[in-house]
């Protein structure tokens, strides 16, 4: 899977998982934990869906990576469930198949591998489609009301603007407040240009005064950046219907914590007042840009909002008991879950893998001294996919270095491969038979078995081949993987011995 489709999904999956705890719970602290504490839970899972920051430990990141070398090795266009062996388990020995059998299933396989490619991309094609066409609809919309906004908006009162300067004590005087007569309902639009609109209605001091601190609360908590953040996690988790859910809880949290906050030193009388305020201007229009803050909202929420105001504050101990729980729940399980940061960087290693291809200690029971005479190849290091000829061609394009001094390893002999504290999370064994072909093996390669003991694999060096074709010797390749790091330990032995009837 490409790797931007696997980090995409694996958010929408953590993110979709917190949505659902949250909208789970939500009957049980909807009335007894504060508005503003909601409202910053759900920001958590904003954050969770659009920022790829993980541990490598999560769960996410392990799930989409623990069979990442099965990927690999069908990006090479080779059957992983054949090739590829989990250390600590063995496969039996291959019977040697026919050079045309061979050459069948290399091309089946590279068949498949190209479907796999074709889908993966129309899928990828497919989500850049939708979040352009998502962006694109969101903002379009959005530039054309700004726009209109502009073009039909007068400067406020002179009495209003004083009554907003004293509010802000005089900070943030780039902000405007303007009059249009085309919107019901007071709000604030803009980032870096900050616009307060009201409508051009008659209101009293007090109305005003209500507005105006509303607005101003949107403006210090940055509520316009959040919705602007919700609204690009939307456009890139378009394919997920959660997300719609999360915007709409995060609009109606976001009025609601606004609400809040400005009746939070309010008395009894002052409460009522801003209560009818929200009648006064409640509008029922609805306004689909969404990156807005509003004073009043659709009827359903008025009435929501109005209980709200009116109904007292609790902060017992239990009520901040159980605020601490949750954020420390929504906290945790956001950290817990993780995505795929193996696939957000160029540099994808497990936790295990080393800086570069470790050295070995290859071992046969006639001889203490090691075979040092191998050579490494890289496949994949670093999320950098190397090209490399296959062990046989290694062997003979690699001479002198590695036919020279030979060690005549005996059929059925044991013969151990030390990674050290390198233990790789899966191996591959595979035996040549060196023949007076250069370029290929006239005879088939054997995938060999294995056991693992603290670290080191233990094989049975395969027997003579049973065929008048004349060896040379064999080669024998080692594949080890970290993570999606791997790379190949080809080395040589002298062909002697295959040449001798059994029991000589």
């Amino acid at each position: 899977m490409n790797e931007m489709m696997k980090l995409i999904l694996s958010l929408s999956i953590s993110g979709s998982i917190l949505i659902g705890l949250l909208l789970l719970i939500k009957p049980f602290i909807k009335h007894k934990l504060s508005k503003s504490l909601q409202y910053y839970i759900w920001i958590v899972v904003l954050l969770r869906l659009v920022l790829p920051f993980s541990f490598e430990e999560s769960i996410l990141n392990d799930l989409f990576n623990r069979n990442h070398f099965f990927a690999y090795m069908s990006s090479q266009g080779q059957d992983a469930t054949n090739s590829n062996v989990e250390l600590g388990h063995s496969n039996p020995i291959l019977s040697p198949n026919t050079e045309a059998n061979q050459t069948s299933e290399k091309l089946k396989g590279d068949a498949d591998h190209s479907l796999i490619r074709m889908f993966e991309q129309s899928i990828l094609y497919i989500w850049l489609i939708g979040v352009i066409l998502s962006l694109t609809i969101k903002l379009k919309g959005y530039t054309r009301f700004t726009k209109y906004m502009r073009k039909t908006s007068k400067p406020a009162f002179e009495w209003e603007r004083r009554m907003f300067g004293l509010l802000l004590n005089g900070r943030r005087n780039k902000v405007k407040v303007v009059r249009n007569p085309y919107v019901a309902t007071p709000m604030l639009i803009g980032i870096l240009k900050p616009t307060i609109i009201i409508p051009d209605t008659n209101f009293n001091e007090i109305q005003l005064k209500n507005i105006l601190l509303h607005e101003i609360t949107h403006l210090k908590r940055f509520d316009i950046v959040l919705k602007w953040f919700s609204m690009i996690a939307t456009s890139l988790h378009w394919f997920n219907p959660l997300l719609y859910f999360l915007e709409k809880e995060i609009n109606h949290l976001c009025e609601l914590s606004c609400d809040e906050m400005v009746i939070s030193k309010f008395s009894s009388s002052e409460k009522q007042q801003y209560g009818e305020t929200l009648i006064t201007v409640a509008s029922n229009e609805r306004y689909p840009v969404g990156l807005q803050a509003t004073f009043s909202d659709e009827k359903t929420i008025l009435k929501e909002r109005l209980m709200a105001i009116m109904r007292p504050s609790r902060k017992s101990k239990f009520i901040v008991l159980l605020s601490v729980v949750l954020v420390a729940v929504v906290v945790f399980s956001a950290m817990a879950l993780g995505a795929n940061v193996g696939g957000s960087t160029s540099k994808i290693m497990s936790s295990k893998s080393p800086i570069e291809p470790p050295s070995i200690l290859i071992l046969h029971e006639r001889n203490p001294d090691p075979i040092d005479n191998y050579k490494i190849l890289k496949w994949s290091w670093d999320g950098t996919k190397y090209d490399q000829q296959g062990f046989y061609q290694t062997a003979w394009n690699s001479e002198p270095t590695l036919l020279t001094g030979l060690r005549r390893l005996k059929p059925e002999e044991k013969i151990s491969v030390d990674f050290g504290t390198n233990t790789p999370d899966k191996v591959t064994v595979k035996m040549a038979y060196l023949t007076e072909s250069y370029d290929e093996s006239l005879l088939p390669i054997v995938e060999v078995p294995f056991k693992s003991v603290d670290g080191k694999i233990e094989f049975i060096n395969p027997p003579g081949a049973i065929s008048d074709i004349q060896t040379t010797g064999r080669v024998y390749s080692i594949t080890a993987v970290w993570g999606q790091n791997s790379c190949e330990y080809v080395f040589a032995s002298d062909g002697k011995f295959d040449q001798e009837e059994p029991g000589q």
